[in-house]
């Protein structure tokens, strides 16, 4: 991938393998416990359907994102995180333009996501869309963002 740091490589990752176990504590430390819930990252999955996506530094996993499958030729985006020592290096980007990519390769049409208040700008630089009002998800801000992927 373009423009990634050198030793950064994206790749796909399946469901019920350690690494798989290793995102779920990625997605969950950045995602879940700074906002003080107890759940687990993994709760959310849909391993029958989604596709997995990690940012790799060697064999160490730095980043995640999620894609779930949906009506229409839409796909979702969910989950995107990168360790915190690992960000401002463009592996955000990176695994938004995977996503694209792999998207694509499925034959989707259109990304969706909700975009944490905070995240709305990045999306926004990758040309999503927000769509609809605010609304409150695990108990903060969220806007369903979208994107044309074809």
């Amino acid at each position: 991938m373009n423009g990634l740091p050198e030793n950064i490589e994206i790749k796909i990752f399946e469901h019920g393998y350690d690494i798989y176990n290793e995102s779920v504590v990625l997605r969950t430390r950045i995602l879940l416990e700074p906002l003080g819930r107890d759940d687990l990252a993994s709760d959310y999955d849909e391993p029958e359907k989604d596709i997995y996506i990690g940012a790799f530094y060697g064999e160490k996993l730095i980043g995640t994102v999620i894609l779930t499958p949906l009506k229409n030729k839409m796909v979702r985006m969910r989950q995107l995180t990168v360790d915190r020592t690992f960000r401002c290096r463009g592996i955000g980007q990176a695994l938004v333009l995977a996503s694209e990519e792999k998207a694509q390769e499925h034959g989707f049409k259109k990304m969706t996501l909700h975009a944490r208040e905070s995240a709305v700008v990045f999306y926004e630089k990758l040309d999503y869309l927000r769509i609809g009002d605010r609304f409150l998800e695990i108990d903060i801000p969220h806007w369903i963002m979208e994107k044309n992927i074809i």
